[in-house]
C-alpha cells in the first residue's frame, strides 16, 4: 500500500484548536484532519471550542453546553467545552489544559481507531492522547514546545517553565512518532527532552492562504483603508505576550514624533490588545483593526506595502510563527524583529528573506521600515526571495502528504 493512501486506516486526532478559528495552529489542525480524511482514513477529530486569539468564546453555537457531536465532511467532530481564561496567565492557563485534558481523554479512550494522533499545543492535547490511547499507537505533532514557551514568553516564571516541560519531555517518550514543524525541535527534544531521535520526523507547516492580486492601494480600497501614500506596514494574528508588540507601538510613536510618512497597522487580537490600545490608541501613526475572516486575509495581506513578524526579545526556541507560511506567498517584502539564532531568523535567514532587525527596539523597527520605504529594488528582492522561501519550504502538496505518511508510520510504529 502506498505511504499516502490511508484506505482503512482508523484515526484520532485531539486538538484543541479547530476550524473555524483561523490563526495559530488552527488552519493547521483542520489541514491535518482533513488530509488524513482526503487520502482514505476513517477520522475522529476530539477538539476544543474556538476562541483564539480573542480568548472568550464569542461563536454563539458554544456560549452553552458541554460537549457538541458534529460533522465535517466524511469527519466526525467530538467538541469539548474546556476552560477559556480572560487571562492567559500560568494560572489561567493551567486550567484550560486540565480540563481540556480530562474531557477530551474519555473520548479518546472511547474511540474505536487504530492510532492516535496528539497535536500541541496544548499540552492537554498531548496528555488526552497519551491518557486515553490504551495499548494503541501514539503519533504527537509538536507546533510547540510549551516549557520553552511560557518562560521565553514572560508568562511564567523560571522554575514553573521548568516543571511544564519536564511533563512535556515525560509525556513526548511515550510516543511511538513525534512529527516536527522545524528541525530545531529536534534538538531541543534530544537534547533536553530525553527523546529517542529516531522516533522524530520533519513534519513541516505549509501555506494555506491564497494570494490576492491586488495592489496595495486596491486592497486597501476594499478593506475601506485609508488609501494615502503612507507606507504601511502590517503585522496579523495573536497580540500575546510572546509577540512583544509594545515595541511596534513605541515604533510608531516615533513615526509620528519624527513626521514620518510610515503607518503601523495591527490585525487581530489578544490577551496583549487592550493594554497595546491603551497605550497607542492616541498615535497618529498606529491603528487597530479587528480579526477578518479566512476570505478576508489574503486581502489584509496585499494590503502591505511590508508585512511584520515580531517577535519579543529573548524569544529563541519557542515555535515558528504560523504567519511566516503567509508571509512568503504575499508578494510583501517582510520586516522581521526576531532574536539572532532563534527558530525564526534561522529560518528566514536561510533565504535571506527578510529585512531583520532588533526584537524590542522601536527605533530599529522604524529605520527598517524607512529603509524599505525608500529602496524599491530592495523590497523587490526580498519579495522575490521570500517567495523562493515559500516554494522551497513550504509546499502545500508536500505538506498534505506529509501528513499521510506520517499517520501511516505511526501505524506501521509497532
Amino acid at each position: 500500500m502506498h505511504q499516502t493512501d490511508l484506505t482503512g486506516l482508523t484515526v484520532c486526532v485531539v486538538a484543541c484548536h479547530y476550524q473555524p478559528e483561523t490563526t495559530g495552529s488552527a488552519p493547521y489542525n483542520t489541514a491535518l484532519i482533513n488530509a488524513l480524511s482526503d487520502a482514505g482514513a476513517d477520522v475522529h477529530a476530539v477538539v476544543g471550542i474556538p476562541h483564539y486569539p480573542q480568548w472568550s468564546v464569542q461563536d454563539p453555537r458554544y456560549v452553552r453546553g458541554i460537549r457538541w457531536s458534529e460533522t465535517d465532511g466524511a469527519v466526525k467532530v467530538t467538541r469539548v467545552r474546556h476552560a477559556v481564561p480572560s487571562t492567559a496567565n500560568l494560572a489561567g492557563r493551567a486550567r484550560m489544559e486540565s480540563s481540556f485534558s480530562a474531557l477530551a481523554a474519555p473520548h479518546v479512550l472511547a474511540s474505536r481507531s487504530d492510532i492516535v494522533i496528539a497535536v500541541t499545543p496544548l499540552l492537554g492535547a498531548l496528555l488526552a492522547g497519551v491518557a486515553g490511547r490504551r495499548s494503541r499507537p501514539l503519533g504527537v505533532v509538536v507546533h510547540d514546545l510549551s516549557g520553552n514557551a511560557a518562560q521565553q514568553s514572560g508568562t511564567t516564571g523560571g522554575r514553573a517553565a521548568k516543571a511544564v516541560s519536564s511533563a512535556e519531555y515525560r509525556l513526548a517518550r511515550s510516543a511511538d512518532l513525534i512529527g516536527i514543524i522545524t528541525p530545531r525541535f529536534r534538538d531541543v527534544l534530544v537534547g533536553a527532552g530525553g527523546v529517542d531521535t529516531s522516533r522524530i520526523v520533519d513534519l513541516p507547516i505549509f501555506s494555506h492562504v491564497a494570494t490576492a492580486d491586488l495592489s496595495p492601494h486596491d486592497a486597501r480600497v476594499k478593506l475601506g483603508w485609508p488609501t494615502d501614500d503612507r507606507f504601511t506596514v502590517v503585522h496579523t494574528g495573536n497580540m500575546g505576550m510572546k509577540q512583544g508588540l509594545e515595541s511596534v507601538v513605541e515604533a510608531a510613536r516615533l513615526a509620528e514624533s519624527s513626521d514620518a510618512a510610515v503607518d503601523f497597522v495591527l490585525v487581530g487580537d489578544g490577551n496583549q490588545r487592550q493594554a497595546l490600545v491603551d497605550e497607542g490608541s492616541s498615535i497618529r501613526n498606529l491603528r487597530f483593526v479587528d480579526p477578518v475572516d479566512e476570505d478576508d486575509y489574503p486581502t489584509v495581506l496585499a494590503a502591505a506595502d511590508a508585512l511584520l513578524l515580531n517577535e519579543r526579545a529573548g524569544v529563541h526556541e519557542m515555535s515558528l510563527p504560523s504567519k511566516v507560511t503567509s508571509y512568503v506567498t504575499a508578494r510583501r517584502p517582510i520586516i522581521a524583529a526576531t532574536e539572532p539564532g532563534g527558530i525564526t531568523c534561522s529560518v528566514l535567514e536561510k533565504f535571506d528573506a527578510a529585512r531583520l532587525c532588533a526584537p524590542g527596539s522601536g527605533a530599529e523597527l522604524l529605520s527598517a521600515a524607512l529603509d524599505l520605504a525608500a529602496h524599491e529594488s530592495e523590497r523587490t528582492a526580498l519579495t522575490a526571495r521570500a517567495a523562493e522561501l515559500g516554494r522551497a519550504e513550504f509546499s502545500e502538496a508536500a505538506g498534505v502528504a506529509g501528513f499521510a505518511r506520517f499517520a501511516r508510520s505511526v501505524a506501521q510504529a509497532r
